[in-house]
């Protein structure tokens, strides 16, 4: 139970701005998520002159009660109207991450990858400097979110989309909820709703497909630590594993066409090489930090 005067504390806070019972909601949601991600870490965004909060297991445990649950909350209050300067946030390979933002969004940071964060009264912008996230965007229509993808801008009000920004590859956004807008300097810009995925090519005019809704899910599989295999062949597999891991799968050009449908830890390769290869009567061989799939 509360005190009196942590009650009257915790009335007071949330009248003090509107955004404030989202964002104690939405600590509260994302502690919750803990259990279902493996091997990353939620933290609050720091702010200029505060320390890091990290939200670790033995604070998840305190969230039975409202005391606990008014200290969490607090964390991301504290940074709700600070300065603008930018913060960054990174995952190595093999790494993912969740990151709750100063106005209460929630930032999926996939493996390897980067962004920038900087907000402003007027909007709040994220650089993706590299790899992929998903974006979980508190509804604030006073202040766009704005993702920045090298030439490519992704503008929400509210919604849940992803951007990547992997080599050799276009620039894509995956909208999983609400309404994104795409522009580049000097084009038209394209909405994208549920269950678009748009893909920005250089040098060439944005496209958009539409989904199924079930493909969608296993594009975002990623964020419980899988991979999901969709016909696609063992070339393009070993490509999308190489992200997730320092081991390396060489497929022998001979069977590189061969295709594979599954789910898979995006963190096995060699499980992923040693089923497959069951799967598609060949052979794999293990060598120090490389896994070799072959015909005999």
């Amino acid at each position: 139970m509360l005190s009196d005067q942590e009650q009257a504390e915790f009335e007071a806070w949330l009248a003090l701005d509107v955004r404030h019972l989202g964002a104690y909601g939405r600590a509260e949601a994302v502690l919750c998520r803990l259990d279902r991600v493996n091997g990353s870490s939620v933290e609050a965004s720091p702010t200029e002159g505060a320390d890091r909060v990290t939200w670790s297991r033995r604070r998840v445990v305190l969230i039975g009660t409202a005391a606990a649950s008014l200290a969490v909350a607090t964390d991301v209050a504290l940074n709700l109207g600070r300065g603008s300067e930018e913060e960054s946030f990174t995952t190595e390979i093999g790494q993912m991450r969740e990151i709750v933002l100063a106005d209460g969004s929630v930032v999926s940071l996939n493996t390897d990858s980067k962004i920038a964060v900087r907000f402003a009264k007027d909007s709040r912008n994220i650089r993706l400097l590299r790899g992929e996230a998903l974006f979980d965007v508190a509804k604030n229509k006073h202040r766009p979110f704005i993702v920045s993808a090298g030439d490519t801008k992704v503008r929400a009000v509210g919604t849940s989309f992803t951007v990547s920004m992997l080599p050799e590859r276009p620039i894509q956004v995956l909208v999983k909820e609400g309404v994104v807008e795409l522009q580049r300097p000097g084009g038209a810009s394209v909405r994208a709703t549920a269950n678009i995925r748009a893909l920005a090519p250089t040098n060439a005019p944005i496209v958009t497909v539409a989904l199924p809704e079930d493909k969608v899910a296993r594009d975002l599989a990623w964020q419980h630590g899988d991979i999901a295999l969709d016909n696609q062949t063992l070339e393009d597999a070993s490509e999308e594993f190489s992200r997730y891991s320092e081991v390396r799968i060489v497929v022998d050009p001979a069977v590189a066409n061969r295709t594979i449908t599954g789910l898979f830890a995006s963190n096995d390769p060699v499980g992923f090489a040693k089923a497959a290869s069951e799967v598609l009567k060949l052979h794999c061989e293990t060598k120090g930090s490389e896994v070799r799939i072959f015909e005999n």
